[in-house]
């Protein structure tokens, strides 16, 4: 990591841990992250920035003790028992906070592109790319008329149900480092298809991120990709569609 996304990585810790005092006194912080109230208070006021390895160790308690539950919370089953994430995606400063911690963990693979799928992913890949200084590209199920030409790639979700993808080459250029960012994961369907325009493009695949999974779907990715890049979820939905997991 250079040193400019080092700093960078820190000041967005700072703010998070910030956002965890709102929930928790110092005290509490104290005890959980080994560090003596005046120095936290330091941190919070702006007075110092952490070291690079306490900046990491704020992130990781953030996301577990406070950014995994605020998603929860916001998750909606609807009487078909399908999930809504429309209260996660339309929360900007939940999404802010969300592209923080995706900084923190992907910032040293230096990604250029964020790649998404309209219409869902988009304001999450907007939030990472700004975060990253990174351009966004935006996978469509219909080709744009002013663009000649796709990366193309067929999407095959049942018998009768297929579907095409498409990005203009012009988006995602060969040896890109580009970041796969969507909402949700239910089959792998998506990210599966975005991960192959990518390599059509021949661009560099460093991650795939994505607020929810569902129970096993990320675990079928890794099997199916075969990607040497991480895949990560921040929350574990389940099958049924009654409980969430972390």
């Amino acid at each position: 990591m250079s040193r400019v996304a080092d700093v960078k990585s820190r000041i967005s810790s700072v703010e998070l841990l910030a956002t965890l005092k709102e929930s928790y006194s110092y005290r509490e912080l104290s005890s959980i992250l080994g560090l003596s109230a005046p120095i936290l208070s330091r941190y919070v006021r702006g007075h110092v920035l952490p070291s690079s390895s306490r900046s990491e160790k704020f992130v990781a308690v953030f996301r577990e003790k406070v950014l995994r539950k605020m998603i929860a919370e916001r998750i909606r089953v609807t009487n078909e028992g399908a999930y809504d994430m429309t209260k996660v995606i339309s929360d900007v400063g939940l999404l802010r906070q969300i592209a923080k911690v995706v900084y923190s963990e992907f910032g040293p693979s230096q990604v250029q592109k964020v790649q998404t799928m309209e219409v869902d992913g988009v304001p999450l890949a907007v939030e990472i790319a700004g975060e990253f200084n990174a351009d966004v590209v935006i996978a469509k199920e219909e080709r744009d008329l002013g663009i000649d030409q796709f990366y193309e790639q067929r999407i095959v979700y049942s018998p009768d149900a297929v579907k095409y993808l498409y990005i203009a080459r012009e988006s995602l250029k060969k040896g890109e480092h580009v970041l796969i960012v969507d909402d949700l994961i239910r089959s792998g369907i998506t990210i599966d298809a975005l991960a192959r325009l990518a390599e059509r493009a021949k661009a560099r695949i460093v991650g795939i991120f994505t607020i929810a999974a569902m129970d096993q779907s990320i675990a079928k990715l890794k099997s199916k990709l075969n990607l040497n890049c991480p895949i990560e979820s921040l929350v574990t939905l389940e099958k049924a569609a009654k409980h969430y997991t972390f």
